[in-house]
């Protein structure tokens, strides 16, 4: 029996807190690895971080973990046929409709013509989520995940329902693709993470250093974050990453160690700790042939 998701984001408390993030906010031009995430999807950079085009035209698209789905209408303004946006919370899918509206009105207010692309919410569990029914095997060209799967327990039985549903090749050669991002297994790894950076003095300078522990021992971690305790992630390494993917079918296509670049973190000093440590850990892989 797979075991159950903590559904920490329909406590009012963290939602609320959640929804003060820069990103619940702004979106994915507040995500500051989104450039990475494009050149993945797209295998071309982005000139800007919300620039619109048809580059996903006809595609079927499953976006586990939507969140808010900004994702979501991004892929959508972006040529999509359809997109199917999955999250746990009942508190995330109903601002994702929310949104959605939002969008809609806004373009038609603007004399702007409104996407035919069906979008599809629902709430469901990834932990048990079945994607390999008649129904769903073979049917999206693009599965794409944003920092969620640090949440699930069994990766693996995900990962094998992911390329159940993704297509084998499509009508220009093309094989179904997956997309990730979850946080880094460095920023995970420690079992007692607190406080988050240790400083070293020096005769001249202090410098703080990432107290990285337990690396190797995979498994739950209980952490603190946006003020709620018990907030549950699962470790593990790059290694069972990719091995994962590899064991249920895919082929490894792009990874990416993100951290901060120095443009970055001059439009947003805060981020300049960051660039002593990967932060994200960024993967792309398709069906093998």
């Amino acid at each position: 029996m797979s075991a159950q998701s903590q559904n920490i984001y329909d406590n009012p408390e963290f939602f609320s807190a959640y929804g003060d993030l820069p990103r619940s906010k702004h979106g994915i031009s507040a995500a500051p690895e989104w450039p990475v995430i494009w050149n993945m999807i797209l295998n071309d950079a982005p000139s800007t971080t919300d620039n619109t085009n048809d580059n996903l035209n006809g595609k079927e698209i499953l976006d586990l973990g939507c969140g808010y789905g900004w994702f979501t209408r991004w892929a959508r303004d972006n040529g999509a046929a359809s997109i199917k946006a999955v999250d746990i919370s009942q508190k995330m899918i109903h601002r994702a409709k929310e949104f959605e509206v939002e969008a809609a009105l806004t373009k038609l207010n603007r004399g702007d013509s409104v996407s035919d692309t069906k979008v599809t919410f629902e709430i469901s569990d990834l932990e048990s989520i079945t994607l390999s029914s008649e129904s769903e095997e073979g049917q999206y060209d693009l599965v794409h995940s944003s920092l969620t799967f640090h949440y699930i327990e069994d990766l693996g039985r995900l990962f094998r329902e992911i390329y159940a549903s993704l297509r084998k090749t499509s009508a220009n050669g093309q094989r179904g693709k997956l997309v990730f991002s979850v946080e880094h297994p460095i920023c995970t790894a420690p079992i007692h993470p607190g406080p988050d950076w240790r400083v070293i003095q020096d005769a001249s300078k202090d410098h703080k250093v990432w107290p990285l522990n337990s690396y190797g021992e995979e498994g739950l971690r209980l952490t603190n974050w946006l003020g709620i305790e018990g907030v549950r992630k699962y470790h593990r390494t790059v290694e069972t990453y990719v091995t994962l993917l590899l064991e249920s079918g895919f082929a490894l296509t792009a990874l990416k160690d993100w951290s901060p670049s120095k443009e970055d973190v001059a439009e947003e000093p805060a981020w300049e700790i960051e660039r002593h440590r990967p932060y994200f850990l960024l993967i792309s892989a398709e069906v093998r042939g």
